[in-house]
C-alpha cells in the first residue's frame, strides 16, 4: 500500500506496539499492530489494495481498532460496516503570524501522573476510550514520551486550571506527526486545538523538523485548512460499530 501520508502513523503504531507489548499483524496485503483491550486508537491496520474489508477487519480479533484500506470499497463490499471519508493534511512547521487573540489557556507537556490523569480523562471523555486504556497510556507516555525516548509528545490545555483539551505529537527524523486532538464539548471554539497544534509545530522545531502531517475528518479538516495545513489524499477508514 503506498500511502505515504500514513507512514509516520504506521511507525508510531509500531512504537506502541513495543511499549506495550503488542502483538504485529503481518497477513499477506495487512500490517499492522494491536496493543490494546480497550482503546481503538491503539489497535492499527493498514490494508493493500484486494484486501476485503471483512477480512481486515477479522484481523483486530474482536477488540476496538481502526483499518486503513488501500482505496473506497464499493457499498456491497462493506455490507454495513462504517467506512469514514478522512483527509491527509501536511504543512510546514514554520512559526505562524500571532493570532489577534490568542486562546486564554496554559499548554504543558504530559510529564506527572496528574498531567496524564487531566489528558486521559479529557481524551477518553470526547474519544470515548475505555478508563482501562488509562494504564496503557502512562506506559506508553513512560517509554516514548519526554522520560524516555522522547519520541512522544502529549500535551494537555487548561483554562482556570481545569483539562479542557489535549493533542499529541510523534516525531520521526524528518515529520512530526499530529495525533489524539480533543476538547471538552464546553471548552469548543476557544481557539484551544490550534494553539495545541502550534505548539507541537514549536516542538518539532526545536528537533530540527520542518513537516507536519495529520489526518482529518471532515469537520476537522476546516480547522486545520485555517492554520496553514492543506489536503494532499484522500483516505478511507474501516471503523467498527
Amino acid at each position: 500500500m503506498v500511502q505515504p501520508l500514513l507512514d509516520n502513523l504506521r511507525a508510531l503504531t509500531r512504537s506502541v506496539a513495543q511499549a506495550l507489548g503488542g502483538a504485529s499483524v503481518d497477513q499477506p496485503g495487512l500490517t499492522g499492530s494491536v496493543s490494546s483491550k480497550f482503546d481503538r486508537f491503539l489497535n492499527q491496520l493498514f490494508a493493500s489494495p484486494g484486501v476485503p474489508p471483512q477480512d481486515a477487519l477479522a484481523a483486530l480479533g474482536g477488540r476496538p481498532g481502526f483499518v486503513w484500506l488501500a482505496g473506497k470499497p464499493r457499498a456491497q463490499e462493506l455490507g454495513g460496516l462504517r467506512l469514514l471519508e478522512m483527509s491527509g493534511m501536511t504543512a510546514t512547521t514554520a512559526a505562524a503570524p500571532a493570532e489577534r487573540a490568542a486562546p486564554q489557556c496554559e499548554i504543558g507537556e504530559v510529564r506527572s501522573r496528574e498531567d496524564l490523569d487531566g489528558w486521559f480523562g479529557v481524551y477518553s471523555e470526547v474519544f470515548g476510550a475505555d478508563p482501562n486504556a488509562r494504564q496503557e497510556w502512562a506506559r506508553i507516555n513512560e517509554v516514548l514520551g519526554p522520560e524516555g525516548e522522547g519520541s512522544l509528545l502529549l500535551l494537555l490545555a487548561r483554562v482556570n486550571g481545569m483539562p479542557a483539551a489535549t493533542g499529541a505529537a510523534f516525531f520521526r527524523p524528518d515529520e512530526a506527526g499530529l495525533y489524539c486532538f480533543t476538547t471538552l464539548e464546553t471548552m469548543r471554539r476557544r481557539g484551544l486545538g490550534s494553539g495545541l497544534v502550534r505548539a507541537c509545530h514549536a516542538a518539532a522545531r526545536e528537533r530540527g523538523i520542518e513537516h507536519a502531517v495529520l489526518q482529518a475528518t471532515g469537520a476537522g479538516r476546516r480547522v486545520y485548512a485555517r492554520i496553514g495545513y492543506r489536503e494532499d489524499q484522500s483516505l478511507h477508514l474501516l471503523r467498527p460499530s
